[in-house]
């Protein structure tokens, strides 16, 4: 007979282990859950080589200009995909 995996097991994960979550945005959710998801880090991985070139404007903002359009980065509902910081 297979062993099955219960999450009350000992070494599991808890509920207080994800108390932080109660302090993230919107965004940084949608964030945490999207840099998981092995598809998006799929897609990223192959893109990752053509990162976008910043180029400081007069006013010191930093603008990311992609060299090409970013076809699996729009699957995603992105523009282009760069690194985190």
């Amino acid at each position: 007979m297979a062993e099955s995996f219960s999450p009350f097991s000992s070494g599991a994960l808890r509920l207080s282990d994800y108390q932080h979550v109660r302090f993230l945005t919107r965004s940084r959710i949608a964030w945490e859950y999207l840099r998981r998801h092995p598809d998006y880090r799929r897609d990223w991985h192959i893109s990752a080589s053509r990162q976008p070139r910043p180029t400081r404007m007069t006013d010191g903002t930093v603008v990311l200009r992609a060299r090409r359009r970013f076809i699996r980065a729009e699957a995603w509902g992105l523009y282009t995909f760069r690194r985190s910081q």
